[in-house]
C-alpha cells in the first residue's frame, strides 16, 4: 500500500509506500504523527457515516413505507468533519484501498430485519396526546424494520399497529417529519455498518485484521481504564450504567483506542515479557501487575511497567499496528528490547512506529539486514540477564524467514524521504550529525577547561 501525501501539515510532499515494518524519523513537528494518523484515518471506518435522502413517508393500513437514496455527496462531507479534528487541511490518500473511495465507490445490495434496541427521539405536535404517542411508540420499538439496499437507493418498511392512533395526528406533517427523521436514522446506522463490514472484510483479504492506533499519552489512558475498573469492581453498577471519570470528547482517535483497551493476546504477552520484571495476571474480572509475589497498585508501578502493558493491551493480532513513539518513559536497554519486540511483531502483524529513537531505529534495521541466529539472540539476552525470552526468540525466527520488509522514512523540510536500511545503520539522519555537534562542542570546551586555549 502506498500513502500519497500533499500540503498536509507540515509535509508539502510525501509518498510512503508500507513496508512490513515501517518507520517514521525526523526532528520534531515534521509530520510524522500527522501521516500516522492519515493512514489510520484511510483504514478506519467510523459507525453511521453513510447519509440517506428519504423520500415523503409513507402511511399504509398496516405499516409506514419509505424510500431512500445514498447522498454520497453528503457521506463524503461527514467524513471529512470526522477527520478533521484530528488531522490538518490538506490531501492525502491511500491505495489501492481506503475507507472513503470505498463507501462512494462500492454499490451495496443487502436486505435485512432488524429490531432496534431503542428508538431515536421523536417529537411529535400538540395535536397528538399522551395515548397517541404512547401507543406509537410502543408500536415502534417492538416491531421489525424490513431495511433494503440496491445500489444507491433502498427502502425501509415498518409494520406496527397504529388502529388506535388519532389520524389527526399521524398525518401531521411534523409528526410524518419525526417519524422519517427516525427511520432514516435507524436505516443509516444499519447500512453504515454494512459498509464498515464489507470494507473490513476487503482488509481482512489483505491480511489486514483490523487497524490499531497507539497514541502517546496511551499510558495515562490505560490507568484510567484500570482505575475505572476497580471502582467498577467495588460497585453494584455495570460499565454500561456508569459514568467514565472522564469524558474524551476529542480527538476521536483517542476515544476508540480508549474503548479498545480489553484483555492481552496471550501471544503478545509471550513477547514482551523480557521487558516486565514482574508478571500481568488475568484475574477473571481485572487484571494485576505482580512483583514478588505481591499486588502492586496500578498507580505506583513504574512509568515504563505502564507504557509496556498499555502496549500490551492494545495490539491485536494480526492487526496494521500504528505505533506512536513506542520509546517513550523507556530505559535504553528497554528501548533495545522494544526494537526487538517490534521487528519479531512483523512476523504476523504489520507495523507502522514514529521515533526519536536512534536504538530502536538501530535495532530493527540490524535485525533486518542480519538476521540473526537463535543462539546469536540468545547470547544478547543472557548478556542483558533478561527471562521468558523464548518466545521472543522463536519470533525473530519467523521474521528472518518470512523476510519482512523494513521501510524508513525521514520527515524533513516538507518532504518524506525515503532512507535505506544500509543508510540507516550508519545513523538517524537529523540525529547522529546533532550528536557530532555536541560530541564536538563538549570536547572543544574540554580542551578549554584542560589547555586553557582559546
Amino acid at each position: 500500500m502506498k500513502l500519497h501525501l500533499s500540503n498536509l501539515g507540515p509535509i508539502k510532499h510525501g509518498e510512503i509506500e508500507l513496508g512490513d515494518n515501517t518507520l517514521f524519523v525526523g526532528k520534531p513537528s515534521t509530520g510524522k504523527s500527522t501521516a500516522m494518523r492519515a493512514l489510520f484515518y484511510s483504514l478506519y471506518c467510523p459507525g453511521r457515516l453513510i447519509q440517506l435522502r428519504g423520500d415523503p413517508l409513507e402511511v399504509r393500513d398496516t405499516s409506514f413505507f419509505q424510500r431512500f437514496s445514498i447522498d454520497r455527496k453528503k457521506t463524503k462531507k461527514i467524513y471529512m468533519n470526522f477527520i478533521r479534528d484530528s488531522l490538518p487541511e490538506g490531501k492525502f490518500k491511500l491505495e489501492p484501498i481506503n475507507v472513503l473511495d470505498f463507501v462512494l465507490t462500492q454499490k451495496l445490495s443487502y436486505k435485512e430485519e432488524y429490531k432496534p434496541i431503542s428508538l431515536p427521539p421523536m417529537y411529535f405536535p400538540k395535536i397528538c396526546n399522551n395515548k397517541d404517542i404512547e401507543r406509537l411508540r410502543y408500536s415502534l420499538s417492538n416491531t421489525i424494520y424490513e431495511i433494503g439496499v440496491n445500489g444507491d437507493e433502498g427502502e425501509v418498511e415498518v409494520k406496527a399497529d397504529i388502529s388506535d392512533v388519532n389520524e389527526t395526528c399521524l398525518k401531521d406533517r411534523r409528526t410524518l417529519s419525526s417519524l422519517s427523521k427516525a427511520f432514516m436514522e435507524i436505516a443509516q446506522e444499519r447500512i453504515s455498518s454494512q459498509y464498515c463490514i464489507g470494507f473490513n472484510e476487503l482488509l481482512r483479504d489483505r491480511g489486514i485484521n483490523g487497524v490499531v492506533y497507539i497514541p502517546y499519552g496511551r499510558s495515562f489512558l490505560a490507568l484510567q481504564k484500570f482505575i475505572m475498573q476497580e471502582i467498577l469492581d467495588s460497585s453494584r453498577f455495570s460499565l454500561g450504567e456508569s459514568d467514565l471519570p472522564f469524558i474524551i470528547i476529542r480527538p476521536n482517535y483517542l476515544k476508540k483506542y480508549y474503548r479498545g483497551l480489553s484483555t492481552y493476546n496471550e501471544k503478545i504477552f509471550n513477547l514482551i515479557k523480557p521487558l516486565l520484571k514482574g508478571q500481568v495476571i488475568d484475574l477473571g474480572k481485572k487484571l494485576v501487575y505482580v512483583e514478588e509475589d505481591k499486588i502492586i497498585p496500578w498507580e505506583y508501578v513504574s512509568a515504563s511497567v505502564l507504557e509496556i502493558v498499555s502496549f500490551l493491551l492494545s495490539v491485536k493480532e494480526g492487526s496494521l499496528v500504528l505505533f506512536e513513539e513506542p520509546e517513550t518513559q523507556l530505559h535504553e536497554e528497554l528501548q533495545l528490547l522494544m526494537g526487538v519486540v517490534l521487528y519479531a511483531l512483523s512476523s504476523f502483524n504489520r507495523i507502522v512506529i514514529s521515533t526519536h529513537s536512534q536504538t530502536i531505529l538501530y535495532t530493527i534495521a540490524h535485525l533486518s539486514m542480519l538476521r540473526p541466529t537463535k543462539e546469536e539472540l540468545k547470547d544478547l539476552f543472557e548478556d542483558l540477564k533478561v527471562k521468558d525470552y523464548e518466545a521472543l526468540v522463536e519470533a525473530v525466527e519467523k521474521a528472518n524467514q518470512k523476510e519482512v520488509k523494513v521501510k524508513i522514512y525521514y520527515f524533513t523540510e516538507g518532504e518524506v524521504k525515503d532512507v535505506s536500511v544500509d543508510e540507516a545503520v550508519k545513523g538517524m539522519p537529523g540525529t547522529i550529525d546533532v550528536l557530532e555537534k555536541g560530541l564536538k562542542w563538549l570536547s572543544s570546551l574540554h580542551s578549554k577547561r584542560l589547555f586553557g586555549e582559546g
